[in-house]
Order: C-alpha cells, then structure tokens, then sequence
C-alpha cells in the first residue's frame, strides 16, 4: 500500500479523521469490549483518535501509522497519553513483531481495503499471530469506489472468514455488521468482521 496521498494531505485527513469519534466509528462492535482492558494494537492509527480513546478506556495502546506526517500529527494529538507509535505497516508489521507483544485487542480500522489481494492472507495470519490467547481482532471493511489519489481494492467478510477457517481464531456475529459512512459518502459503506482467538495457543 502507498502512505503517499497520507503524507501529502496529511492535515485533511487529521482534520477528517477528528470530526468524528470513536464510539461514531465502532459502535457495532464495541459491545464485544464490555469493561475490558489490556494491551491494544491499533493498526493505521491516523490522526490517534481510536488510540487515545482506547486509553482513556483504560487500555494500553500501540499505535501503527506509516505515513509519517499524519504519525507526527497523531503523535502531538495524543502526547499527553502514554501511547506508543510506531512506524510500520501491513502485511509483514516486522517492527510490531520484533516487540515480541501478544494484544488483547488489534483494531484495524479502514486499511484493509488498501491491501492487494494476493497480501491479505498472510496480513490476516500474522495479525492473529498477534493476538494473546482470547484477544479479539477487529477489521473494518470499506466498500465503495476509490477516489482521485488513494488506490481501494474490494474486500469482503467472507473472505476474511475463509483465512480465520485456518487459523485458532472464531467469527463473532454483530447485530449490525454493516453501516452508512459517518461522513455521508453516499456511494460508501462499512462493514466489520471480529474475531477471537482460543483461549489457549495453538498447539
């Protein structure tokens, strides 16, 4: 995926990103989180509005950004918070891995459409590699047309649910598992996919 269009127009984005909150963007899911707490993984954090309310829910957030102006712009947003970002990206996150952390929570929010194809699968085994032992993965699916700069590809849950077939991981049904886009995009909406690890590593 390219960071290109995110570093240029870092600020539109920031400012786009900002004017929404996060309990807007997750509201399908975020029953799933009860009162819990532990260690997050927010991957494509943006402007770091997801993380800072993540810590404000009491978590510990690690927040991915690889377009490095909107990093610095999410990283002066939230620097009043103990949030550690760091400079990676799908599929390989061989930064995150080097951390040799296990999360309880890995959100990954409006990035997946950014992945080619032939990515994906290898994208979804490490992230539920990622994953401690009843951690749950979160991925956001956006469907609709690409715009001028940003290249989309077209995703979908069931293939998502074909990989977690593969892996020590189960699809958790929402309510609501599609929506409008918050910003009025008429042609775009969202969908999302979560999933739980075994309670226990796979053997």
């Amino acid at each position: 995926m390219t960071v290109a269009p995110y570093n240029k127009n870092a600020q539109k984005f920031f400012t786009q990103y900002q004017s929404l909150t996060f309990e807007q963007v997750h509201s399908d899911w975020l029953t799933q989180l009860d009162k819990k707490t532990g260690l997050a993984l927010d991957i494509g954090a943006g402007s770091g509005r997801d993380a800072l309310a993540m810590t404000e829910r009491g978590w510990d957030v690690v927040a991915v950004e690889p377009a490095a102006e909107l990093r610095r712009l999410g990283e002066a947003a939230t620097a009043h918070r103990s949030i550690q970002w760091v400079d990676d990206a799908l599929p390989d996150l061989s930064e995150i891995r080097k951390l040799s952390y296990r999360f309880d929570l890995v959100l990954v929010s409006a990035v997946w459409m950014h992945l080619p194809p032939t990515h994906r699968e290898r994208a979804f085994w490490i992230l539920t590699e990622l994953l401690a032992p009843s951690g749950m993965l979160v991925i956001t699916l956006r469907h609709g047309p690409r715009d001028s700069e940003r290249q989309f590809y077209e995703v979908s849950k069931a293939e998502l649910d074909s990989f977690a077939r593969h892996r020590a991981v189960i699809s958790v049904p929402l309510a609501d598992s599609t929506r409008a886009d918050q910003l009025n995009r008429p042609d775009v909406w969202w969908e999302t996919a979560v999933y739980l690890a075994a309670d226990k590593p796979s053997s």
